[in-house]
């Protein structure tokens, strides 16, 4: 029996008790008949938030189908028009959920940083990546799932790689519930009857930055915290005063404002995590975090010329390179030991049991000294952006993993940090 966590309020379920939306169009079983009028849908205008307008609350009628009843598949026919519809419902929200998404697992990845880390860049660049460049290493694919996600994945693909435009901001909790990315990762696999695919939908969840310095707020991700498979850190290290201090002074862009610090940014999720009985020994939060410097092109003065923050990883074989990620891990640990007293990494090593360190950059150049909303005109260079979701999908044995002094291929991991 399958199980489907809804990716808006992460309620857990069978996929045999979601419930159907009536498409309201004419064309059904019993031709004649009037399409269903629209109906309020009050369930679904709660979970969305005050800012609902009445006329937005009208929506097809949801309904309940027999067991035997459905056809087509992945369709069931309405009780009252006979129009037959793929659209399923989550039980507990009312959210329309894609039909591709309850055929398969699910991982929700979440994604969090202070404002103006480069979240929405981040996630952007990393969906490109993964349909060129990774997913020619791994033989993957990477698809949208559902109207939502297609639309806002064209938005953020135009802005940022056609108009070379950074996205703005991301919405915080007061304004309301910020809907999540759905993705259909396709993956070969190797079973007893030959060559298959497996099938994986990616949830990526985008916090707004104000969110996570204010307690009230971050309440309203507690579901999202503790349903997420990996957590996503992203660390500005132009937030850290002692990396700004050490910048020479140049003709880059301004340098941004200090939002929440990293540390309690990381001991607010591990609160809330073991708040809600995702705990590993010595009461340390068990969700796997992949912590990443993001910006690194901005800080190249403070690397060594070795360092291998500044080249892409090697994904030799469709194999996940262990012995890169654990040099990363070495290198970004080493710098943050140095970076106001090393406070940001004792706190994630008492807080977390499995994290990892990782250095990215989205753009791989520094917006324009004159148009710092704007992407450099060579367009995103990107490096190691894919690095942090890669080791999260093998903590889930999806990928395979090139130990370090080994020739041959692993099919998962089991290490921690380094």
């Amino acid at each position: 029996m399958t199980t489907v966590i809804c990716p808006y309020c992460f309620a857990r379920g069978s996929a045999s008790r979601l419930r159907y939306r009536c498409l309201m169009t004419r064309t059904g079983l019993r031709g004649g008949h009037q399409p269903c009028a629209p109906q309020r849908d009050d369930t679904w205008a709660e979970f969305k938030g005050a800012g609902v307008a009445p006329q937005a609350r009208m929506r097809g009628p949801v309904f309940d189908v027999r067991r035997g009843l459905g056809l087509g598949g992945d369709r069931a026919p309405c009780p009252h028009c006979g129009v037959l519809t793929p659209t399923r419902v989550c039980v507990s929200c009312h959210s329309d959920l894609p039909s591709d998404y309850c055929r398969q697992d699910s991982r929700i990845i979440a994604l969090v940083g202070a404002k103006a880390t480069g979240k929405s860049t981040y996630v952007t660049v990393l969906v490109n990546e993964l349909r060129h460049r990774v997913g020619s290493s791994y033989r993957a694919a990477l698809a949208a799932m559902g109207e939502d996600t297609q639309r806002r994945d064209k938005e953020m693909a135009a802005d940022l790689y056609d108009r070379l435009h950074l996205p703005g901001a991301t919405p915080p909790a007061a304004l309301g519930f910020n809907d999540p990315l759905l993705y259909r990762l396709s993956l070969p696999s190797q079973g007893r009857f030959g060559d298959g695919t497996r099938h994986t939908a990616l949830v990526f969840f985008d916090a707004a930055g104000e969110d996570l310095g204010d307690t009230a707020a971050m309440d309203r991700y507690t579901d999202y915290l503790a349903a997420a498979d990996g957590i996503i850190l992203l660390v500005d290290p132009l937030q850290l005063p002692s990396v700004r201090e050490q910048l020479p002074p140049g003709d880059g862009p301004p340098l941004p404002p200090v939002e929440a610090s990293p540390q309690q940014i990381a001991s607010d999720i591990a609160g809330q995590l073991r708040g809600h009985g995702r705990r590993a020994a010595r009461g340390k939060a068990a969700t796997p975090l992949a912590v990443a410097l993001t910006k690194t092109d901005m800080i190249r003065p403070l690397l060594s010329a070795q360092s291998p923050l500044l080249r892409n990883a090697r994904h030799e074989r469709g194999a996940y390179d262990e012995a890169g990620r654990i040099a990363v891990h070495e290198e970004v640990r080493s710098l943050l030991d140095g970076w106001d007293g090393g406070e940001l990494h004792r706190r994630l090593d008492r807080d977390f049991a499995d994290v990892s360190f990782f250095g990215l950059s989205a753009l791989g150049a520094p917006p324009p000294a004159t148009a710092p909303s704007d992407v450099p005109k060579s367009g995103p260079q990107p490096v190691r952006v894919e690095d942090p979701l890669l080791w999260l999908l093998t903590r889930r044995g999806l990928l395979p993993v090139r130990k370090p002094g080994k020739s041959k291929s692993m099919s998962k991991s089991k290490g921690g940090g380094a």
